[in-house]
Parts: C-alpha cells; sequence; structure tokens
C-alpha cells in the first residue's frame, strides 16, 4: 500500500490509491458524508482506474512518529484502549466493517494536543481486525516505559489476551478498558488558619525560599553560548575573578550540518549523522525552537554525514526551502547556503 502526503492552502492531507477499484459502495459515501468518531476525515476522487482517499490530518501527529522518543505507561496505554473501543462502537453505529480500519503506526493519528486517536479508515483494506489489532498490541508492547510496572504488566496481559485464538476483540477492549473503580477519597482534616500574605507566597511557590534566593553568578558556559551566537572568527578572551588563568575560547570546526539562526532571539543547531527533530516541545525533540508558530514536532533532520534531509513532519505553519514549501513527510536533499523557514523562524545551512 502506497502512502502520499500533499498540503494545500488550509490541510494536510495522507492519500492512499485504490487501483481498479470495484463498485462503490455504501461505506465510502458513509464515511465521505458524515464526520464518524475517530475516523479521518476522508474525502474521495474517482478516476478511470483509480480511487483516490484524502484523509485530512492537519493538526494531528502518526503514532509512528509521536512515540519515536516517547515511552508508553500505564495511563496512556488505558486511555488508547478506551479510546479504540469507542471508535468500534461509532463504526458499529455506521454499519461499517472494522476489517476496514488500518492499524498501522504510521496511518493511527493523535492530536497533537488533545493526543485524540484517530484512526484511517480504508475501504480497499482486507485484513482482519483481530490480527491487525494482534500487530498493534506488539507494537505498543516495545513502546511500554520499562521503569512502569504497572504499564509492563497491564501491557503483556493485553498482548497475551490477544494471542488467544478467536478471541473477540470487543470483549478484550471491554475487559481491559473498563473504568477504574474510583475509591471514597478521605476527608481532609480542618485546614489551619493562615494570613492572606502566607496563603499567597504558599500558592505562588515562593514561600520556603523566599530569603533564600542568591543572584546566580555568570557561568562560562553562559559566556560560550553567548560567543558561538555572535558567530565571530575572533577569539573571545574572559577572566574570572576567583581564577587567575585566562580562558581562550575560539571558533572549532563542525562536523556535519549546521542550521546558522539568522534571528538573534532563536538558537543555532549542529546536526550530526542520524536524526535530528525540531519543534516546539522540549522534552521530545533535539532542537528546540521557542515560537509559537512552530509545532510540537515541526520537522526532521537526518543525514549520514554526507547527504542530509529535511522532512516536513506535517507541521500546521509549514517548511520551506529557498521558499519552496515541502509537502508533509517529503525528504528534500540539502545543499550549502540554503535557507530554511520553518514556520517564521528562518535558518542558513552551512556543511
Amino acid at each position: 500500500m502506497e502512502i502520499r502526503y500533499k498540503r494545500d492552502l488550509n490541510s494536510n492531507y495522507m492519500i492512499l490509491t485504490e487501483e481498479n477499484p470495484a463498485k462503490e459502495g455504501y461505506e465510502v459515501r458513509m464515511i465521505a458524508e458524515n464526520r464518524i468518531y475517530g475516523f479521518l476525515p476522508c474525502i474521495h476522487q474517482k478516476h478511470e482506474d483509480r480511487t483516490e482517499y484524502y484523509y485530512e490530518i492537519t493538526g494531528k501527529q502518526s503514532m509512528e512518529l509521536l512515540y519515536e522518543r516517547r515511552k508508553l505507561n500505564f495511563r496512556q496505554l488505558k486511555g488508547l484502549l478506551k479510546e479504540f473501543l469507542h471508535i468500534l462502537e461509532a463504526a458499529k453505529e455506521y454499519l461499517l466493517d472494522p476489517d476496514h480500519l488500518l492499524l498501522d503506526p504510521d496511518t493511527i493519528y493523535l492530536h497533537t494536543r488533545s493526543e485524540k486517536l484517530y484512526l484511517c479508515y480504508y475501504p480497499a483494506s482486507k485484513k482482519e481486525i483481530q490480527q491487525s489489532f494482534l500487530t498493534l498490541a506488539e507494537y505498543l508492547l516495545g513502546k511500554l516505559d520499562k521503569s512502569d510496572a504497572e504499564g509492563i504488566e497491564f501491557g503483556y496481559e493485553l498482548y497475551q489476551s490477544a494471542l488467544e485464538p478467536n478471541f473477540s476483540l470487543t470483549e478484550l477492549l471491554y475487559r481491559h478498558a473498563e473504568p477504574e473503580k474510583e475509591e471514597p477519597k478521605p476527608v481532609p482534616p480542618p485546614a489551619q488558619m493562615i494570613s492572606v500574605q502566607e496563603e499567597i507566597l504558599e500558592k505562588t511557590g515562593s514561600w520556603k525560599n523566599f530569603f533564600k534566593k542568591k543572584n546566580r553568578q555568570p557561568a562560562l558556559e553562559d559566556y560560550v553560548a553567548e560567543a558561538d551566537q555572535m558567530g565571530s572568527g575572533t577569539a573571545l578572551f574572559l577572566k574570572e575573578e576567583a581564577t587567575p588563568e585566562t580562558a581562550c575560547l575560539q571558533n572549532i570546526k563542525r562536523d556535519g550540518l549546521f542550521l546558522r539562526s539568522l534571528n538573534a532571539e532563536y538558537p543555532s543547531f549542529q546536526v550530526k549523522d542520524g536524526t535530528f527533530l525540531l519543534g516546539k516541545k522540549k522534552d521530545i525533540v533535539d532542537g528546540c525552537i521557542p515560537a509559537s508558530t512552530i509545532s510540537r514536532i515541526h520537522a526532521r533532520i537526518s543525514g549520514d554525514g554526507i547527504m542530509y534531509y529535511v522532512e516536513d513532519l506535517n507541521s500546521t505553519n509549514g517548511t520551506w526551502v529557498d521558499q519552496v514549501q515541502l509537502n508533509p513527510y517529503e525528504p528534500c536533499p540539502l545543499k550549502n547556503g540554503m535557507y530554511l523557514t520553518f514556520a517564521s523562524v528562518e535558518y542558513e545551512v552551512e556543511l
């Protein structure tokens, strides 16, 4: 199954093509004319020898990309199962065969903010849902956080249940995604009377350390970072009061690709072999660009030390190479002197 992507003025699409399609059934009209819970919105175009299905993925990230650097915990796994169950119930309500749901990590999408689950309903798919779910359960098992004992136990139990012959997926999900019983909350003891000033300091987190704050002396690393941003070829000499030695900092020859920021407000980046993720979600990217127009996971640069490529990762505001906008997930080779624009943030490529 070939997947391609396209960006128009307002939306991003994942496109699947069915060659020599059979007579159009009610399922195609059902997914095209309705907004079904948990289904990627779909429009289709009929041609003489093929039918193209356009699934809107604007503001969403594939599960494969989202969990490339992240791990699943117990709460997230159980939340995914509950969402999956609701989607199956919605498919049943519209008389849609669940065997046409694609459960590959690169076709499953989650909203970038709420992480709400969205599935792709592809009428040309012929794989049984039980087998598709077993493959997905195996993938999720490998993404579990090994330090989360509760999540590991739950994941293995889920996978073992999916291995049972003739298992019912709906029953399996009901059994594993049933809501937990809430234990009665203990009645808190009466709150101690405190003054208004104490309450304000307590809420702002400054009560205990209010009188312990000290001004931090600039560290040597701060000057190094500032010198690197200046991009000057001259040497920078620093002398600390407590140290008689003089430090000499010079520009060092860089290996790989260097992204030089054209705006002093945002950092530059050194990219070596492998993959380098860019975005504003600091804990899951390699290079954080703290701009409101940047997506949480915006783009990826990959290379082997000789050739480097940039790839837009279904960002909201797009990626440009020398003023040419890229389609999502379309690798573009990079050359020395090229200009990259991530949303509104500009960089120059140095190789």
